[in-house]
């Protein structure tokens, strides 16, 4: 009995320390490995990101609904990437031009936006803003065409009064009034413009010649 008693504690031991062993292993194994919910808070902390550059969003299957419902902010800053293709232009054939003598300008649009048969052109001084201050103006003349040319001849006028002047065509649309395109500055040049030139003091003693100035005082001057 002694023995089967002595036998007993020693198995129940056994079994104890075992279990201990156990215990021991599954907890160690659980910090190894984290658990599915630790895995989804990692995941929820590092978002996937997705970029497109412009090739990629032209080459994109459309059989997958990509395209469908989808809406792209634009940036404050697309106005500054639009290529010259998609802008409207108003040329001039000449950036200087001699009353009576330059051949007649001609001004050339190309107008991307929408365009009216009362459209016009203005002729500007190159510091205008005001579309009403106009020096002079054509109507474009031609209905639903976004591409034309108009001859432009200036004569001296009351506006060219300066030996030079710099001035601008500006294209306004005629319904709205916005402006749709400018020119560069074009230098027109009056020969028949009086020059006035400024006289400095060297001026003035170099035509006075030899001629000397001479002064005196008088004094004690007696009344009889």
């Amino acid at each position: 009995m002694i023995y089967s008693a002595r036998t007993l504690i020693i198995q129940e031991l056994m079994c104890l320390q075992l279990n201990l062993y156990q215990n021991r292993f599954l907890g160690l194994a659980a910090m190894a490995s984290p658990s599915r919910n630790s895995q989804n808070r990692r995941r929820c902390k590092e978002p996937l990101r997705y970029s497109y550059n412009p090739e990629q969003f032209h080459n994109m299957d459309i059989r997958n609904g990509a395209h469908d419902g989808v809406t792209i902010p634009r940036s404050t800053s697309d106005t500054d990437l639009v290529t010259s293709d998609s802008r409207s232009t108003l040329m001039v054939s000449s950036s200087y031009y001699v009353i009576g003598h330059s051949q007649d300008l001609v001004i050339y649009w190309d107008i991307k936006e929408e365009v009216d048969a009362g459209d016009w052109i203005g002729m500007y001084l190159i510091d205008e803003v005001l579309s009403e201050n106009f020096l002079d103006y054509k109507n474009r003349g031609v209905n639903g065409s976004h591409r034309g040319q108009i001859v432009w001849k200036i004569d001296a006028s009351s506006y060219f009064v300066e030996p030079e002047t710099k001035i601008c065509f500006k294209y306004y649309h005629g319904v709205s009034g916005g402006l749709r395109a400018t020119t560069p500055s074009i230098t027109v040049k009056n020969p028949t413009a009086p020059v006035f030139k400024n006289i400095n003091n060297e001026d003035t003693a170099s035509g006075q010649g030899n001629r000397r100035l001479i002064s005196f005082t008088l004094s004690a001057v007696i009344q009889v």
